[in-house]
């Protein structure tokens, strides 16, 4: 047992002093050889590294082609009828008709909209005339007496007098002589009187100025109206005009007669621009842009929702670009002849979703269409056209 021992030690410790030895000969030898190529070893590591900084970074960009580019400007808006108007009565009574003036209501030109129960007016009329007819009739002879030549003229008028119909045209009045006695007889001015009384009456009964619909009434049969009350909205059938909205800076593009497209869930219209707004919306700081629009289906409603896209006539010497590559509002990277990065003001003139339309860039200068980080003016870059 003590021969073992003995012999496992004497093991142990032949081990460990070789473990020792081929420690100190390694750290030796590495020494030796560190010291004798320091300065190759240095070399490489400096090669490396200098390779490294030296890797050259890759960007996309554009070469800049020049040309006439026509903008297309978004904005939405409603549809509005070409004639809206308030319909209001001109006299004073009661409603009358057969509820035509209902809300939806379609009214033909020429048609009765609604009308004022004029009985009242129309017996005044009548008396009026009546007693108009008195006055002719007790003049007739004085006038046979002193304007023989007048005579027929006077007599014809007064049998022409109906009580049913509008007075017919006052007589023409040759000399003074003959004027002075009608004019005393106050002839001339119980004429007049029932003359203004038959044109009040027309007031009683209201015409649609043009085909339209009835978008609200504010009475109803049998309603009492006063001058100057409002009785029906209407609005024109089948004219129709939207407002647009564009940016005091797109205002300058557009054009009386440039095209515009709209779009509703599918459908598709197409007008025109027909008037410019010269004032400038104090809330949205916009100007208002009014355009036609053709509907030859008859789908279109007063009050619709429709998304538009203006299409300018264009603009000469200009070049579109990504939006993204815009950093600071105006700035872009160029590549300039060597190759370095080089930051650019650019002149933008109008945007279109997510481009821009610029106008100040030379011919074929390369424009970095991505947006870089923590690039800086003078970095090499290799160039890839996109």
């Amino acid at each position: 047992m003590n021969t073992r021992k003995i012999l496992i030690i004497i093991a142990s410790t032949i081990i460990l002093l070789l473990f020792g030895l081929i420690s100190s000969i390694s750290y030796n030898t590495g020494m030796n050889y560190g010291v004798t190529n320091a300065e190759t070893i240095r070399t490489k590591r400096a090669k490396v590294a200098e390779t490294h900084t030296k890797k050259i970074k890759t960007v996309l960009v554009t070469k800049v082609k020049n040309t006439t580019i026509k903008n297309q400007i978004n904005s939405a808006g409603r549809v509005v009828s070409l004639n809206n108007i308030t319909i209001s009565s001109e006299v004073q009574g009661r409603l009358a008709g057969n509820n035509t003036f209902k809300k939806g209501s379609e009214v033909m030109e020429g048609e009765v909209i609604f009308s004022v129960r004029d009985t009242d007016l129309r017996l005044l009329i009548k008396a009026k005339k009546s007693q108009f007819m008195s006055l002719i009739s007790a003049n007739i002879p004085d006038i046979r007496v002193d304007f023989g030549n007048e005579y027929i003229k006077w007599n014809n008028f007064f049998n022409t007098i109906d009580l049913e119909e509008n007075l017919p045209d006052f007589p023409q009045m040759n000399t003074a002589k003959e004027k002075n006695y009608i004019i005393s007889r106050s002839i001339l001015a119980e004429y007049l009187s029932i003359r203004s009384d038959e044109e009040k009456l027309g007031k009683y009964t209201v015409l649609a100025p043009f085909d339209g619909i009835i978008t609200k009434s504010y009475s109803d049969v049998g309603g009492n109206v006063n001058p100057g009350s409002p009785v029906v909205d209407f609005i024109s059938k089948g004219n129709m005009e939207i407002e647009l909205t564009v940016n005091t800076s797109e205002i300058q593009f557009i054009n009386i007669g440039d095209t515009v497209s709209f779009t509703d869930n599918g459908k598709k219209y197409s007008g025109k621009v027909i008037r410019k707004g010269r004032f400038v919306n104090t809330n949205t700081q916009n100007i208002s842009v009014f355009t036609s629009i053709n509907d030859n289906e008859g789908s279109l409603y007063n009050g619709m929702y429709l998304n538009a896209t203006i299409t300018t006539k264009g603009t000469e010497n200009t070049f579109k670009l990504p939006r993204r590559s815009i950093f600071e509002n105006n700035k872009v990277f160029i590549v300039d002849t060597e190759k370095r990065l080089k930051i650019k003001n650019v002149n933008i003139i109008a945007y279109q979703g997510d481009e821009v339309i610029i106008d100040n860039m030379l011919e074929n200068t390369l424009i970095v269409n991505e947006p870089l980080v923590y690039a800086t003016e003078g970095t090499i870059v290799k160039a890839i056209l996109k």
